[in-house]
């Protein structure tokens, strides 16, 4: 059974913090209005979805012909955990590309497969948290859902809720970084197998 906080955390750091994602429904959201990005969030829940399913069974077939990837994928998801941490400590404003697109249904699922954002959260997230596991195709793929829908809402705030949001990032960006790192601190230490060994020392 994975640490559910701590998957849950790194979910909630990832989806809700500024990326192509969160900056295409806050740009569309202000362009096209909220029911026309509707139709972009659609599509990125599915192309979501089908990224995390293929990042599942990557990584279940890299776990059965090399048996020794596991420890492998917990010191590079927590690694990659522990740079995020930092560039948000480091990072000073939210940028919001110009370069949008319409807020269309095959740009969303497109978008989703040169996401490079969502990519490695793919890849960290279901190595570390799924495929170690489970194995079961029906709850690995209840699982992916599970996160596309994670994805969808977070988009959907951004999209109803952009310039509130981006207001409340500028006013508040250093407290809400140190958190953000924090959770991601705390999720590169679980996954890395760190955690335990805290706390025993702490003991």
């Amino acid at each position: 059974m994975p640490n559910v906080f701590a998957f849950l955390s790194y979910i909630l750091v990832m989806t809700l913090t500024p990326g192509p994602n969160n900056m295409m429904c806050l740009v569309n959201g202000s362009k096209f209005g909220f029911r026309q990005t509707l139709r972009f969030i659609a599509g990125l829940f599915i192309g979501v979805v089908v990224v995390m399913t293929g990042c599942s069974y990557f990584n279940l077939s890299l776990s059965r012909f090399i048996p020794s990837f596991r420890p492998i994928a917990e010191i590079l998801g927590g690694l990659y955990l522990l740079y995020l941490a930092v560039r948000i400590l480091r990072s000073d404003e939210t940028a919001v590309s110009a370069n949008t697109h319409s807020a269309t249904f095959v740009t969303g699922v497109a978008m989703q497969f040169v996401n490079v954002k969502l990519l490695l959260y793919a890849l960290t997230v279901t190595a570390n948290f799924i495929t170690p596991y489970y194995e079961s195709s029906l709850v690995i793929v209840l699982i992916c859902v599970f996160l596309g829908f994670c994805s969808a809402i977070s988009a959907s705030c951004w999209a109803l809720f952009g310039t509130a949001i981006q207001r409340f990032f500028g006013q508040y960006r250093k407290p809400l970084n140190i958190g953000m790192a924090l959770l991601l601190l705390y999720a590169a230490l679980s996954i890395s197998g760190m955690l335990p060994r805290i706390k025993l020392l702490l003991k």
